[in-house]
């Protein structure tokens, strides 16, 4: 049982970077490895070590006189590692990709400045992308409300500057809400989540192959994450089309383990009224044997998966909402923050008894 949550307010490193009028708080928050990284909206892109300790910081922009465009150019919607390559990827939501590499972001102690060695141009407005077999696959732009994927090339074919070639795949899963990677022996899976949906499929070259199985989940997936040999699935109520900004109208939802062969599911159960949920946030993660749940005001659930009515949360942080949560697991500590938050993390470690 859990005895104890030990809650921690991080400093989140924003005082190197852009100035603008950009709403303060958290983007994207990703473990990579050795790396923790996360965005502060509209400033800068800090890389830490496990410990939380900022070892590098990415903190300038290519509109820096234009106040909303250097918003949307630290506005990011994936931090990404290519292993082979060496090298960190982060896209925009401007769909411009700067590549760092991987030596340079723990080699030193203390936050320094990075600079890029890539800088690529992918699709703009795109939500959700993961990495496998050398290509970026994305859900289709936002702005288009196109069904699908973007698949591009293999990125080790292209040079260190330039436009990265894709195409469009996909169109049978309708709108994509959420992608993950699930390792197989025969090459990667990509798990794509819509509307009360997941699929597995194979990545065959520069496509998708016919799903494996599609399975039926009831709520709107928003999360995807492969997890002790199951892919974990998280998301609202299923509530129509909800507008970028519109938030708050996004409640509670449910969880789903998939079995990776089959599709069936192993396990699952509604989550909490107040889950932060948003567009791009990650708000539900596996957490150990547990899941951990973000709420809006700022409290954090741990969920046991086998017993949903029962579990075990912290204070809010707030009497009003946070906006949206942003959410990663590093080792034994749950790390997360709100985009209304402002510029913090908060890192919460149960002690069980």
């Amino acid at each position: 049982m859990i005895a104890e949550i030990t809650h921690q307010v991080v400093d989140a490193a924003a005082d190197i970077g852009v100035r603008n009028s950009q709403p303060e708080g958290i983007g994207r928050l990703v473990v990579l490895g050795d790396l923790l990284c996360w965005n502060n909206l509209g400033r800068n892109v800090v890389f830490a070590d496990r410990r939380l300790r900022p070892r590098a910081v990415f903190g300038s922009t290519l509109y820096p006189d234009e106040d909303e465009p250097s918003q949307y150019d630290l506005d990011v919607h994936a931090i990404l590692e290519e292993s082979a390559m060496g090298c960190v990827l982060v896209l925009n939501h401007l769909g411009t990709i700067r590549g760092f590499r991987s030596a340079d972001l723990l080699g030193r102690r203390g936050p320094h400045a990075v600079a890029p060695t890539m800088l690529w141009s992918f699709s703009a407005d795109v939500e959700r992308t993961v990495l496998a077999g050398r290509r970026l696959i994305g859900s289709r732009p936002r702005s288009e409300r196109g069904d699908g994927l973007l698949v591009s090339a293999p990125l080790d074919t292209l040079p260190e500057h330039g436009s990265i070639p894709t195409q469009r795949d996909g169109e049978r899963f309708g709108d994509v809400t959420a992608l993950g990677v699930v390792p197989a022996p025969g090459g990667p899976l990509i798990a794509v989540g819509g509307d009360g949906t997941v699929a597995l499929a194979p990545l065959a070259g520069d496509h998708l192959a016919s799903p494996r199985w599609e399975a039926d989940v009831g709520f709107r997936v928003a999360a995807l994450e492969w997890h002790r040999d199951a892919l974990w699935a998280a998301g609202p109520e299923r509530a129509g089309p909800v507008d970028d900004y519109d938030w708050e109208r996004l409640e509670g939802g449910g969880f789903a383990a998939l079995d990776p062969v089959e599709g069936t599911t192993l396990v699952s159960g509604p989550l909490p009224r107040d889950v932060a949920w948003g567009t791009g946030g990650v708000a539900v993660m596996p957490f150990g044997r547990l899941l951990a749940a973000a709420g809006r005001t700022g409290g954090l659930s741990l969920i046991d998966p086998r017993h949903p009515a029962s579990g075990w949360s912290t204070d809010p942080l707030s009497a009003t909402s946070l906006g949206i949560a942003h959410m990663a697991v590093a080792g034994r500590r749950v790390v997360y923050g709100f985009n209304r938050g402002g510029y913090c993390l908060h890192s919460a470690a149960p002690r069980t008894a």
